[in-house]
């Protein structure tokens, strides 16, 4: 059988196997509290939405992150105020495979793995869509998504900025009976004026001269996107589960009701579960949204994919020198916060600006550029020597592009992936941030 279309074979084992964990309070505000990991991330602190959130004065908001996988679970502090202790030793980032205790602020907690064995089917493909990865967390990703993506189902794509949920998000709707159909996308962190507007249209005023429907009547027999649902407001979020649940809304004005047929993704960089621990989602509409419910991990959880990801970027910009193996080796070598959009970043600015790549890929590295001149001079060289080759306008198109692309994606990052707030930085309208995005091939608040 031949591998379906935009996907490529990859040959390792179709199933990853690990061992399931208790993680267990035993000293603290907190004592006898449990969870149950099976794979998920949790992250434990002071904060309400927290996984685990313990309430200990001298625990951070956001305190230590653990994500389990094969080869045990990752444990890494989140720039914690007190620290992460492992039996005495403070330790920023470790592998937990056996019974270990941590010390959190005031806090004891037992982690000890149990007999039971977790399983996790594997795509064994290294694609969806548009988005890559053949490490062990984006095949357990792909295998949920296409199993999930021929249904009607709804879809939660959680994960944090930059890590591709809208790209997943019209790959999800491209794989479905609705493909040829409206894909519409909602920013939920805009005003709840305007989020009313945009979801359920809105009528002729003084300041709206024209009625417009709204986004779940444009997305009728199509697809519904809706970005950081776990901003809508509550009112909101009330009219969006009866309009799920009825299919069909009420027309702003006199325009009566009107049926609609859509099929909602929604994605989110909280932990939508621990939202509704805290009170600020509504339980039945995370029931209603998470018939399939996919995390889409970070970069820093599968470094084997950055040089995937590298050839793959450099293959769309075809540069007249290849990206050598050892500035893929100084990039494999950082956590990225900014995930698959910051990786795509310092490859533009190493590109069209040496100076400023140099130092990007520096500072990725966690030192400074005189620490590292042998290598940035090198990198400096290479992309120079690609400019170079170019002719005149084709080069300086290619400059001012990347530049736009580098400032844009910068404000994005500063604004946590969402584009009002990354608007309002760069003193732009919204919708004239949103086409510079489209222009240029970026998808609103996510890349490939």
């Amino acid at each position: 059988m031949s591998a379906p279309e935009n996907m490529t074979e990859v040959l390792h084992a179709d199933v990853a196997r690990f061992p399931r964990a208790r993680l267990t309070v035993v000293k603290g505000p907190d004592k006898g509290t449990e969870v149950v990991l099976e794979g998920q991330m949790v992250v434990i602190g002071s904060d309400e939405g927290c996984g685990l959130r313990l309430n200990d004065s001298s625990v951070s908001r956001k305190h230590v992150e653990l994500s389990g996988g094969p080869g045990g679970y990752r444990l890494r502090d989140l720039r914690s105020t007190n620290g992460v202790f492992i039996e005495g030793l403070q330790v920023i980032e470790a592998r937990l495979i056996d019974k270990v205790r941590l010390n959190i602020g005031r806090s004891e907690l037992r982690f000890e793995p149990d007999r039971h064995e977790i399983q996790w089917p594997l795509s064994p493909h290294e694609r969806f869509g548009d988005v890559l990865g053949r490490s062990t967390a984006m095949r357990r990703s792909f295998a949920l998504l296409e199993r999930a993506a021929p249904t009607e189902s709804s879809i939660v794509l959680e994960g944090e900025a930059g890590t591709g949920k809208e790209v997943l998000a019209r790959a999800i709707a491209d794989k479905s009976a609705r493909k040829e159909m409206p894909f519409v996308v909602v920013d939920c962190t805009s005003t709840e004026a305007l989020l009313d507007s945009d979801l359920f249209g809105h009528d002729v005023s003084n300041s709206r001269p024209t009625a417009r429907p709204g986004a779940f009547e444009e997305a009728t027999q199509g697809t519904l996107y809706l970005d950081e649902v776990a901003e809508l407001p509550a009112q909101l979020q009330a009219r969006v589960l009866r309009a799920m649940e009825t299919k069909e809304i009420k027309r702003p004005g006199q325009g009566g009701t009107v049926k609609v047929d859509v099929r909602v993704i929604a994605s989110t960089q909280k932990d939508l579960e621990a939202e509704v621990k805290a009170g600020r989602f509504r339980e039945d509409l995370f029931f209603k949204l998470s018939v399939f419910r996919v995390r889409v991990p970070p970069l820093r959880e599968r470094p084997e994919d950055i040089s995937l990801l590298v050839r793959h970027f450099e293959g769309k910009s075809k540069p007249a020198a290849p990206i050598s193996e050892e500035t893929v080796e100084m990039l494999s070598r950082h956590d990225w916060p900014g995930n698959v959009r910051e990786l795509r970043n310092v490859l533009e600015r190493l590109a069209a600006f040496p100076d400023l790549g140099a130092g990007a890929i520096a500072r990725a590295l966690g030192k400074t550029v005189e620490e590292d001149e042998s290598s940035g001079a090198r990198l400096r060289q290479e992309a120079t020597r690609q400019l170079l080759s170019l002719p005149y306008h084709e080069a300086k198109d290619r400059v001012l592009e990347s530049f736009e692309k580098t400032y844009l994606l910068e404000h994005l990052k500063a604004a946590n992936g969402v584009v009002t707030r990354a608007a309002q930085r760069a003193g732009l309208p919204r919708q004239s941030v949103h086409r510079m995005l489209r222009r240029l091939g970026i998808g609103a608040n996510e890349e490939p």
